[in-house]
């Protein structure tokens, strides 16, 4: 018997209705339990999902906003994590956990002054939280601030003197301080918490390096290079470390590996750029150290190390060029400042050799080229007193280098202090018994004081010596044997 229509569209309805009616939601619990469970897996994406379907639900809680702000960070959804830890503080003020993950994300953001207020805050709600203190110093080291980098670190170590990364930081916070012997303890503490720390390596072969202890060094990345085979840095440390040694071959193969793990790096082409020209390959070295230019135009040392080239090549204007653009880059450096002025020199441009001379006398009061140098220039242009005043430093900064007193003594005779000159070059004598050009000179002041016999018998010592014209700055005119004759039979 059939059934009656009516029946078949009342089923049909019923069929429609539950096609178009929605499944029933979990509910907000569900979620959430499902989230904890992603976050097991390491599911940073599901996480965040099934947390925002929980919110959507009514869920207002602070460790739920929280969780979501760790799996956006996570994500690398760093503005969406800072959203959702700072509505995990208004929900509850006193989340310490929120203020050091919102301070990890601002400080990644290199928000330094935002992160360390949030790592203080923090810190002001508990006092033992090993973690802020850690974070905290990185932070201070990203500003610069390396001291207060090491308190911080230092707090974090009392806290828990388990965690290497706490160590190795603070080992590399001393070495931005030039405390390297100090930053080594560090390191090897780092290493003994964790063997395979290879950026412990690494550091620590910087320090070593640093020391001059090449052979440490080289063993240190050596060994970052075994952990990490592709790890560039290494490479070109280790690299300088066997460049250092005057390895010149075993250098350039560890800089070539590194230009190719790392071919956006200025400094790899740079240094190998230097190495070339060390072997005597010019083109290479300047196609390198162009390449550097053209990956980092600011690298001041590959102008300088190109300006050095060009200099050798006898090419001054070029060189002048990439020292004055080295100078604009890194200012105040003495040996820039010298640089300059020995090409100067080579071009005979002596004003402005002399005022390049004296900028890097200010930035280095000590460095006996330029005192030399410049006391040299100043003699010649006859600012006597200037010059003495220059060479009685150099004859401080080098009391046992005849030369630094031979100058000294000539620069006080052309002042007519005859006597103090002759001290001087009777201790440049004393220094160097075969100095004829000391002689020379004391022979002169003696003649000056009216002392004829000591004269003659330094004229006399002086003409039985082999001439030494090499011992005597190619400024000043070396007293030639024909003038010694003339001036005896003027007598």
């Amino acid at each position: 018997m059939k059934a009656p229509r009516w029946i078949f569209a009342v089923l049909m309805l019923i069929l429609v209705v539950a096609h178009e009616s929605p499944a029933k939601d979990p509910g907000a619990d569900t979620y959430l339990e499902n989230a904890r469970v992603a976050h097991r897996q390491g599911d940073h994406a599901k996480v965040a999902e099934f947390l925002t379907r929980a919110i959507r639900l009514g869920v207002e809680d602070a460790d739920v906003y929280f969780r979501r702000g760790l799996a956006y960070e996570k994500l690398g959804q760093n503005e969406e994590a800072i959203k959702d830890y700072t509505k995990a503080l208004e929900l509850n003020p006193r989340l310490e956990t929120a203020y050091n993950n919102r301070g990890s994300v601002l400080y990644r953001l290199g928000h330094f002054d935002e992160a360390i207020a949030d790592f203080t805050r923090a810190i002001a709600l508990n006092p033992n939280y090993a973690l802020a203190y850690y974070n905290r110093g990185n932070a201070y080291h990203g500003k610069g601030d390396f001291q207060r980098s090491v308190a911080d670190f230092t707090r974090a170590i009392e806290i828990d003197p388990s965690d290497p990364d706490v160590f190795n930081n603070r080992g590399w916070a001393l070495l931005q301080e030039q405390k390297a012997e100090i930053s080594i303890k560090d390191f090897d503490r780092a290493l003994e918490l964790n063997p395979q720390y290879t950026l412990a390596y690494y550091n620590r072969g910087n320090a070593r390096l640093k020391i001059g202890d090449r052979e440490g060094s080289i063993e240190d990345f050596s060994r970052a290079i075994e952990l990490n085979p592709k790890y560039a840095l290494a490479y070109f440390q280790r690299g300088n470390a066997y460049f250092a040694r005057d390895e010149l071959d075993r250098a350039m193969e560890d800089y070539t590996r590194a230009v190719q793990l790392g071919p956006r790096y200025a400094e790899l082409f740079n240094n190998r750029g230097w190495v070339y020209f060390r072997k005597g390959d010019v083109a290479k070295a300047l196609e390198d150290i162009a390449k550097a230019m053209s990956l980092n135009p600011k690298l001041a040392r590959a102008y300088v190390n190109r300006g050095w080239i060009f200099r050798t090549q006898g090419d001054c204007p070029r060189a002048i060029q990439d020292f004055t653009r080295a100078l604009e880059l890194e200012e105040r450096s003495g040996a820039l400042y010298t640089n300059r002025a020995l090409c100067y020199l080579d071009s005979g441009q002596m004003d402005k050799a002399e005022k390049d001379f004296e900028a890097a006398e200010q930035a280095d009061p000590n460095d006996p080229e330029v005192l030399l140098l410049l006391g040299t220039l100043k003699e010649q242009a006859g600012d006597y007193d200037t010059a003495v005043k220059l060479f009685s430093r150099l004859a401080t900064v080098q009391p046992d280098d005849a030369v630094s007193h031979f100058n000294l003594g000539v620069a006080l005779a052309k002042q007519g202090l005859f006597t103090q000159a002759i001290r001087e070059l009777t201790q440049s004598i004393q220094i160097d018994p075969n100095f004829r050009e000391a002689y020379l000179k004391r022979a002169i002041a003696y003649d000056f004081t009216g002392d004829r016999e000591a004269s003659s018998a330094d004229f006399a010592k002086a003409l039985g010596m082999p001439a030494n014209k090499d011992r005597v700055l190619s400024l000043r005119e070396p007293v030639s044997t024909a003038d010694i004759k003339s001036m005896m039979s003027q007598r």
